[in-house]
């Protein structure tokens, strides 16, 4: 049940578009599951919530100052395990996405918000999504991109921050996979090329390249 190989592997996808290199910062060895989010609401490090999200990375107080935990549900976790649908990979890889941005901006002692880490897991969906349809030998990415993009709902417990969040980094990651679709016929390297470039602007210029 523990889909580690499969968090494994997409942090090595991630990590091969973006051309980076996190040895000591793994996503798998930080992975927790339904008990262990029990144990944190049950000792008041995290708030309890009625409707659970599927995956949440977690910045916790400890001695050191913080540390940082990738909650994905057991439902994702046997579902990645035992091969996933579209959504339980994106939920997977939104996840590894925060943990990877946030361990890279770590190293690079760069400051990164909360907008910077969602719009930058919708980017990591869809490209992730993208390449691996292109490497199936398929060409049908508008499909794609609105099964994923398409009639998405917010929990309605989302305090008005958060959702204006969620909702502009949705706008904006859907309007960056459009280009990136777009870019695929010159090619793989004119798409990795483009978002290796992306993956190293300030928050700001990622938030004005993707509204471009």
């Amino acid at each position: 049940m523990s889909g580690r190989r499969h968090v494994a592997g997409i942090q090595r996808h991630l990590e091969a578009i973006y051309d980076l290199d996190l040895p000591d910062a793994r996503a798998r060895d930080y992975l927790v599951g339904d008990a262990e989010i029990d144990r944190l609401v049950e000792a008041g490090v995290v708030e309890p919530r009625s409707d659970r999200p599927e995956e949440q990375l977690l910045v916790l107080p400890d001695d050191d100052g913080a540390s940082v935990a990738l909650y994905l549900s057991d439902r994702v976790r046997r579902a990645l395990a035992s091969g996933p649908s579209l959504q339980d990979h994106c939920h997977a890889t939104e996840g590894v996405s925060h943990f990877v941005l946030l361990a890279w901006s770590a190293r690079e002692e760069r400051p990164v918000r909360p907008i910077d880490l969602e719009l930058q897991a919708e980017v990591d969906k869809a490209g992730t999504a993208l390449l691996l349809l292109r490497g199936a030998g398929r060409s049908d990415p508008e499909q794609l991109l609105r099964r994923m993009f398409a009639d998405v709902q917010l929990h309605p417990d989302l305090g008005p921050e958060e959702r204006d969040r969620y909702r502009t980094a949705h706008r904006l990651g859907a309007e960056y996979a459009r280009r990136l679709a777009r870019l695929l016929d010159r090619g793989v390297d004119a798409v990795l090329a483009e978002l290796r470039s992306f993956y190293r602007l300030t928050g700001d210029a990622k938030l004005t390249r993707a509204a471009a």
